[in-house]
């Protein structure tokens, strides 16, 4: 009968130290010999009928051991797992003492994994958080109002003047190094918004005071960590002629504008003033509410403790990229160039970018679901049916389909989260 140690090497990591008999491997090596003899072919022997002393004296019983000790150590894990229900969350590690493998040997040999982590709650009920006051002034209600008047600019030819910042110049450009035009150094008619600092640092405040159809240089140094490797650091010189100068020019706040903005009931300045008082009263209320939730949620998680399995967290930034990879799909362009369109240099980084997010998500739903355990927190057959409709719904499929998908098993833990949150919630004491 085979011996296993049960050792807690933390809070989510687990080694089973492993001694079997020797008949149990024995008895791994008389099933490899069948399996191995079952398609072998030896010259005097039927197919599969090889005797043992035979297959031993021209193979060596040693060609059977990796065979044997894969029957083994799969056995005994497998009883293993079965008699202590370990819920495994990682790959397990597997580590032989192979001086222990032969015919009448006791086989020693350890497995180590990551399983569901041991939660030590603290406090998550009557937790006291403050809330942010609501609270809207009229230089909040003029910066919406301007941001509007901004957005709704138009841009006007400039007849006669010099280059501003914040003017819009159209313009042609050739760059030179050492002399030399380079690639992608050149342009016609480009259009740039001065002070948007798109370009290179210095190019841009050279043009202001340039009037229309002036020509320039203007002398740039390329910055070390430039995209091209082969501009990082080098002085160029760019031929600048400005073609023409355009401003921006903001609508006037009157009656009109209000009415082309085609809100209901809203038909004047005065009212349009109440509207946008009103709108950000009800986005500061959002905000408000939304960070006391995450503030008191957070409050709770960090009140226990717990080690969060790395096994865990890899499956939920795979989780997370797999939604990437999704929408570069539906781009039907690679996941890396999607990347780069955010500056992202290549998948690990990205992925390295989402162990943060990927950790307290996994650290949240353990103890989420420690609390629902605590609480005893059952669902009832309403509360499944409404989630399957809102998923039906989602989806846009049929309500069997979904609920063929989706095993109760397999939403339980959303459900039980959610009842949690609103637990912390309703609970929390709001100081």
């Amino acid at each position: 009968m085979m011996k296993v140690k049960v050792e807690k090497i933390s809070g989510c990591e687990v080694k089973l130290n492993f001694v079997l008999e020797e008949t149990e491997f024995d008895s791994a090596l008389d099933e490899a010999f069948v399996k191995k003899v079952s398609n072998l072919e030896v010259k005097g022997f039927r197919k599969g009928k090889v005797p043992r002393e035979i297959y031993n004296a021209k193979f060596g019983e040693e060609s059977l051991y990796d065979e044997a000790m894969n029957i083994a150590i799969n056995k005994a894990y497998e009883e293993a797992l079965t008699k202590h229900k370990f819920e495994i969350v990682s790959s397990p590690q597997l580590d032989v003492k192979y001086e222990t493998i032969g015919k009448g040997k006791k086989l020693e040999f350890s497995v180590q994994f990551e399983v569901t982590p041991d939660v030590e709650l603290g406090q998550y009920k009557g937790l006291e958080i403050e809330k942010e006051k609501v609270e809207v002034t009229d230089e909040d209600v003029n910066k919406y109002i301007n941001d509007k008047l901004e957005a709704s600019a138009e841009l006007e030819v400039v007849e006669n003047g010099k280059l501003e910042k914040g003017n819009t110049a159209v313009f042609d450009f050739e760059g030179f190094v050492d002399g030399t035009a380079f690639e992608g150094g050149k342009a016609e008619n480009y259009e740039l918004v001065i002070g948007s600092g798109q370009f290179i640092p210095g190019f841009e405040e050279q043009m202001i005071g340039m009037t229309c159809e002036e020509e320039k240089e203007i002398q740039v140094k390329f910055p070390e960590d430039y995209h091209a490797e082969n501009l990082k650091g080098k002085e160029a010189t760019f031929k600048v002629k400005l073609h023409e100068i355009k401003k921006r020019v903001l609508p006037e706040l009157n009656d009109d504008f209000v009415k082309d903005q085609e809100i209901e009931k809203v038909t004047n300045v005065e009212e349009y003033k109440k509207y946008v008082y009103d709108v950000l009263v009800e986005e500061k209320k959002s905000a408000s509410e939304n960070k006391f939730v995450n503030d008191v949620l957070k409050l709770a998680v960090d009140n226990a403790k717990l080690e969060v399995p790395h096994g865990l967290v890899e499956e939920e930034i795979n989780r997370m990229f797999s939604q990437v990879e999704h929408q570069a799909k539906t781009y039907n362009i690679p996941v890396e160039q999607f990347l780069g369109f955010y500056g992202i240099k290549d998948v690990e980084s990205y992925k390295k970018m989402l162990e943060p997010n990927a950790f307290n998500a996994v650290k949240e739903r353990a103890v989420f679901l420690k609390i629902a355990e605590v609480e005893k927190i059952k669902l009832t057959s309403k509360e499944y049916d409404a989630e399957y409709k809102i998923i039906a719904s989602e989806y846009n499929k049929p309500l069997e389909e979904v609920k063929n998908v989706y095993a109760k098993e397999v939403i339980a833990p959303y459900l039980k989260i959610r009842k949690v949150i609103d637990l912390i919630k309703e609970t929390a004491i709001v100081k």
